[in-house]
């Protein structure tokens, strides 16, 4: 009878302790298979929508689950895009930037150049606030031109850099202009002198020159204003500023 009692209490705890063993182990749940194809495709579907941050997610698991490193930097150019395509430009321009700095390489890397220089192109707005983004911009359009010179977009990136220097230009000459405007004709000398220095054939060249002439006489330096008149009338003879320039001309011999 003790015999059976102890076998009875053993199977008990036997079975007990393998009813706790199977509670805390249970049963392992199988991790889901890596498909890099339908999560990319998940994501892309997410964004048509309009879900941006969803599609984000999505894309940053793929960054996180690929062990091969082969599907995570396409994963960190689609984030940039996204918050591209909704506007948040500096959001984008941070995820381009991350791409490049360890993907300067990457078969994709002068895409992530051309979208960062257009994440600075797209906040340029009117002369007196778009300065710096179009300073910005022209620094990464001409890295795109120098680094990655095999690009698909030289030409537009050509037209791009061309606009933002005339950007510029015209900010040099708008100070020059308030500079003028003020009778600091010192001033305004140097910021033309900028105009026609830093960004020779911009729309502004022949406005430059010729008040840079007129500042010129204003400080008694008539030498030098018949230099600034006879190069506008030699580069630019049939804008409105070279008749302007001849009768200026007139008054300084």
């Amino acid at each position: 009878m003790k015999t059976i009692q102890k076998h009875k209490r053993l199977l008990f705890l036997f079975l007990a302790v393998s009813i706790l063993l199977s509670a805390c182990g249970g049963k392992k749940e199988v991790a889901p298979v890596f498909n890099p194809d339908a999560s990319f495709k998940q994501a892309a579907e997410k964004a048509k929508e309009g879900y941006y941050e969803e599609a984000r997610k999505i894309l940053e698991e793929v960054k996180a689950q690929d062990a091969s490193g082969k599907y995570s930097p396409l994963a960190q150019i689609r984030i940039g895009d996204m918050y591209f395509e909704e506007g948040s430009y500096e959001e984008a321009a941070a995820e381009y930037e991350r791409f490049l700095d360890i993907h300067s390489y990457h078969r994709y890397a002068y895409y992530a150049q051309y979208q960062l220089a257009m994440c600075y192109y797209r906040r340029i707005d009117t002369i007196d606030v778009s300065y710096g983004w179009a300073r910005q911009a022209l620094t990464e359009f001409e890295k795109l031109q120098t680094t990655y010179p095999r690009n698909p977009y030289m030409n537009v990136t050509e037209s791009r850099i061309k606009e933002c220097r005339n950007i510029l230009a015209g900010f040099e000459f708008y100070v020059g202009e308030f500079y003028f405007k003020k009778e600091s004709f010192n001033a305004a000398v140097l910021r033309f002198n900028q105009v026609l220095q830093k960004y020779p054939d911009s729309k502004k060249e022949s406005d430059a020159l010729y008040y840079l002439a007129l500042s010129y006489k204003n400080l008694g330096d008539k030498d030098k204003a018949i230099e600034a008149l006879n190069m506008l009338l030699d580069k630019h003879p049939t804008t409105r500023q070279a008749d302007a320039a001849k009768k200026l001309m007139t008054t300084l011999k």
